[in-house]
């Protein structure tokens, strides 16, 4: 008798959360326990496994990953692409496809996602996003466990740029002169601000967020190995300070947590432009960085998602605890 073999992927995939990695496991009512998301290639349709990849990710979890070459050695000349990090054939008993015993032949995806609180859909499964400890003990089969602890060891190196820009010192000088003019009318006491002064500000925004969507289009979001750290906090802030244009702000909210990704950015940047983002959306923020004033003056957060961890979350992307960042803010806005 013949051996019924099924065509399946999954995929193992990445998030950052401030300096750990951490990755999506859902809860699989049938199986038990914890495993990487995937299912059945629909092969009457004929869908190629990375489509069914992605698919099973977002059905299973709510995430769209994007999909990652294998890393290649160091120096070698060309680009990698997207596929399968192995393909191995795994036994199954009976499902709603077969009635016996049959082989899984599974294809293996690995992929990250920039936005960890933005899934793009509604899980099916319970999703839980587990770091490298939280792997060992967890109720998973011992293959995940196996590849999963392999996974962590590499996925830095899977995310690097194949090769890094190389400095441009024109580049970062202008960042940092954009940041001096930006700074220089922000800094400016209560008393001085005229009209004059205030149309000045306005101005300066307005040429920076014209200058930084150019450059966006151009060459994409430059990260700390081509522009060094000093710089690439001055392009963060002219993202962070680019209000009036929300969709464009939108955008440098993506770049940037691609580039927090490949570790080309600083995390507690990104918390504070999602967090930016999300206020303008009439959203509730995730770290608890944005503030609005009472009647009295008095700042306070805006509303913060799932408030109890927000601690936990801040001290993961570098932040210091809410009632010292309030503390300061108050003082601040006092002055």
């Amino acid at each position: 008798m013949k051996q019924i073999r099924h065509t399946t992927a999954s995929t193992y995939f990445f998030a950052r959360f401030g300096a750990l990695w951490r990755m999506c496991m859902v809860e699989h009512p049938r199986h038990g326990g914890y495993l990487a998301p995937g299912g059945h290639v629909r092969e009457e349709r004929n869908e190629p496994p990375e489509d069914a990849a992605v698919r099973e990710a977002v059905e299973e979890s709510g995430y769209r990953p994007r999909l990652l070459p294998a890393p290649l050695p160091s120096g070698y000349p060309h680009p990698g692409v997207a596929g399968p990090w192995w393909t191995v054939d795994m036994g199954a008993g009976p499902d709603g496809r077969a009635d016996v015993r049959h082989l899984h032949r599974d294809h293996i995806f690995v992929g990250v996602v920039a936005l960890p609180y933005e899934p793009q859909g509604t899980p099916e499964l319970p999703v839980r996003w587990v770091d490298r400890d939280e792997l060992e003990v967890l109720d998973t089969p011992m293959d995940t466990r196996v590849l999963g602890a392999h996974l962590f060891k590499v996925i830095d190196a899977a995310v690097r740029p194949h090769a890094a820009g190389a400095p441009d010192e024109e580049l970062a000088a202008e960042l940092l002169r954009r940041q001096e003019l930006d700074q220089e009318v922000r800094l400016l006491p209560r008393a001085a601000r005229t009209p004059e002064a205030m149309e000045r500000w306005k101005q300066i925004d307005l040429d920076n967020r014209i200058w930084l969507e150019q450059l966006v289009a151009a060459r994409g979001w430059p990260g700390i190995s081509e522009v060094g750290k000093p710089a690439a906090a001055a392009l963060w802030l002219l993202a962070q300070h680019s209000d009036p244009a929300p969709d464009f702000q939108r955008q440098c909210r993506d770049l940037l947590a691609d580039a927090i990704l490949a570790g080309e950015a600083d995390p507690h940047h990104g918390a504070l432009l999602e967090d930016r983002v999300r206020v303008a959306q009439g959203r509730p923020q995730v770290y608890g960085t944005q503030l609005l004033a009472d009647e009295a003056g008095e700042l306070s957060p805006a509303p913060i998602w799932d408030a109890e961890r927000v601690e936990q979350r801040r001290l993961e992307v570098g932040l210091e605890p809410m009632q010292d960042y309030l503390r300061a803010c108050r003082r601040t806005a006092a002055g």
